[in-house]
């Protein structure tokens, strides 16, 4: 099987028209034994694959095969596995579209499948827990998520479900359902039902110092992983002010796993259609893992895991190249300046998985400043841009082909600047740019520029990058 297993996994190269069955979605991480076993939406089937590191995958495996089109799960698709009492459990949602209207069938329906080696799976054909009609509507039910709970003392499952008495499109919630076994389940409460979204996709609830996090995912505008904070399990739930994300709007059906030590965030990144950036993004992709970290106000930000770091050993010369504006080379680093316009000076070339990063200052009321990334020809004709714009409060990732044709949205994440400076972290791999600022992440794609330069640039004011260093990832060290 064709695969990329370096750092953004997919079980599938990505080629012009790839149908939508052969993408990578919907992580349910899980860990033990210094193992990260990533399961996963494939051809409509669970697969796996396990990593150390986030760095490097083995071979994905099949974990649960789908059903005939006559069979609840038709598609097998999003839940949890859980260990417990010397077995594993994996609840997941079994999708029959065909069952749509059917009296007495369910579109959606929860699942079980059990293992005591954890590679071996056997379905438990008798069990279905159906849509719980009495307090939910009967189409969204899925994506079980399964945990102990310490505050209630019960094991958990949320579950993605619709309020009966909710607005049209907007009755999302969050149910919850107790068990003391592992295998009965009856309805506890419905914890958070804001009346925004039509519902609350993968789901996942977890405490982190003295305050508990729920992370839920919606496609209601663009695909979103959003969390919500609470003094306890039950709510109330708070949203942050400033910003709700982790990442961009195509990281989506983010679930979170935890050595113990480290909390990780994982979903995936969308691929857009035919491997176009003139088309839409459409369902699953490649893995993200961002590595999470709690601010002094509670919020939550990420920053790139130590593993992926650590990974990229070998620094590349920088070859300086001022382009546009004014630039000075100083012991500690480059200055940029231009007060009428744009500046940009290349460092090098993008050859391999790479990894730039840079700490910058700036004068006050410098409009932008950043990275470009997959620049070339002689007039700049190709180019990727991130940009920080401190007085608007926000990270920008730009590309040249977004003139005409291509008017979505921005790629944009808010973020608050301190002593006007940053550290920022920006990784390159394929059409994929993921960078870091501070603790806020910001991945996307360009498919029209791959290859060429990539350098520093400030836009009307002056910049300071200090200790900027290029390093080459360590598989392409090995090529």
């Amino acid at each position: 099987m064709k695969g990329n297993r370096y750092i953004f996994y997919t079980p599938e190269e990505q080629y012009p028209g790839m149908p939508h069955g052969e993408m990578c979605g919907d992580i349910m991480p899980f860990y033990q034994n210094g193992v990260y076993t990533l399961f996963f939406l494939y051809k409509y089937c669970i697969y796996a694959v396990d990593t150390e590191d986030f760095v490097h995958y083995g071979d994905c495996r099949l974990v649960l095969q789908n059903g005939s089109p006559d069979e609840q799960d038709w598609h097998a698709a999003t839940g949890s596995v859980f260990f417990y009492e010397g077995r594993y459990y994996f609840y997941y949602t079994g999708f029959c579209e065909g069952n749509r209207g059917e009296k007495g069938k369910h579109e959606q329906a929860i699942l079980r499948a059990v293992s005591n080696d954890f590679y071996h799976w056997e379905k438990d054909a008798d069990y279905l827990f159906c849509p719980d009609e009495q307090y939910f509507k009967g189409l969204h039910w899925r994506d079980p998520q399964v945990f102990w709970n310490e505050e209630i003392k019960k094991f958990c499952m949320l579950v993605t479900a619709e309020r009966k008495d909710g607005p049209c499109l907007k009755s999302g919630c969050t149910a919850v359902y107790i068990s003391e076994d592992m295998i009965k389940w009856k309805f506890y409460k419905i914890i958070y039902a804001p009346d925004i979204y039509p519902t609350h996709e993968c789901q996942d609830a977890f405490r982190m110092g003295e305050k508990w996090y729920l992370i839920f995912s919606t496609y209601s505008r663009w695909w979103e992983t959003r969390y919500r904070i609470a003094d306890g399990f039950e709510g109330e739930w708070e949203t942050p002010a400033l910003d709700d994300m982790f990442d961009g709007r195509e990281f989506y059906a983010a679930k979170t796993v935890s050595d113990g030590k480290n909390r990780y965030l994982i979903g995936w990144q969308s691929i857009r259609k035919n491997c176009s950036d003139n088309e839409k993004f459409v369902w699953g992709g490649n893995v993200v893992v961002h590595k999470l970290c709690q601010r002094e106000d509670k919020t939550l930000g990420v920053v790139m895991p130590d593993t992926i770091y650590d990974s990229f050993q070998r620094e590349l010369p920088l070859e300086p190249k001022p382009v546009l504006g004014t630039w000075k080379e100083e012991a500690s680093g480059f200055i940029g300046m231009r007060q009428d316009g744009f500046g940009w000076m290349q460092l090098g070339d993008i050859d391999g998985t790479l990894l730039l990063e840079t700490s910058v200052t700036w004068k006050e009321d410098t409009a932008a400043l950043g990275f470009m990334i997959h620049t070339s020809g002689e007039q700049l004709e190709k180019w990727c841009q991130l940009r920080m714009e401190p007085s608007r409060g926000r990270i920008v990732m730009e590309r040249y082909n977004q003139i005409d044709g291509d008017q979505f949205y921005l790629d944009e994440r808010r973020i608050t600047f301190s002593e006007n400076r940053a550290d920022l972290k920006l990784l390159v791999s394929g059409n994929i740019m993921q960078v870091y600022v501070n603790d806020t992440a910001l991945t996307t794609r360009c498919y029209g520029a791959l290859g060429g330069g990539m350098g520093l640039f400030v836009e009307c004011g002056q910049a300071a990058f200090e200790n900027t260093r290029l390093l080459l990832g360590e598989e392409e060290n090995n090529v």
